[in-house]
């Protein structure tokens, strides 16, 4: 289980190698719809909104589970999930210290389902071939 807090009322879900080119960006750079879902269109990165700022539990789910899901790249194969405000930019990429957690999975693309039960997210990682992500609006969960 991953404990977060956020004052964002967003998560994200990425393998720092995908947004390394963000990483020297405005640090809210991810706040411009234009950007935020370019990157998420590439599967470069998951934002989704919790509806809240506060503490969540995240816990990564073997079994499948329904809810909405997205492709996600993963080449390094470590996954950062964690609150939205610990996203890569301004000169800064997260290390676990401020929040949030790495993931270990195989590298290639992953199907992620996302799911919510209250102040519980759930996460399930699939492997597929590859993909690009559908985005015309924020994740809502």
């Amino acid at each position: 289980m991953i404990k977060i807090s956020t004052d964002t009322a967003t998560i994200c879900v990425y393998d720092l190698t995908c947004l390394r080119h963000r990483k020297d960006d405005d640090g809210d750079w991810w706040s411009i719809p234009e950007d935020r879902f370019a990157e998420m269109r590439a599967g470069n990165v998951l934002f989704f909104d919790v509806g809240d700022d506060g503490g969540y539990a995240i816990d990564v789910v073997d079994e499948p589970i329904e809810g909405v899901r997205r492709i996600l790249k993963v080449p390094s194969g470590r996954v950062f999930i964690g609150p939205g405000e610990e996203t890569s930019g301004g000169g800064f990429e997260p290390d676990g210290s401020w929040g949030g957690d790495f993931i270990l999975l195989d590298p290639g693309f992953h199907i992620c389902t996302i799911a919510r039960s209250e102040d519980r997210i759930l996460l399930n990682f699939q492997p597929t071939l590859s993909g690009t992500n559908i985005v015309e609006d924020s994740i809502r969960i």
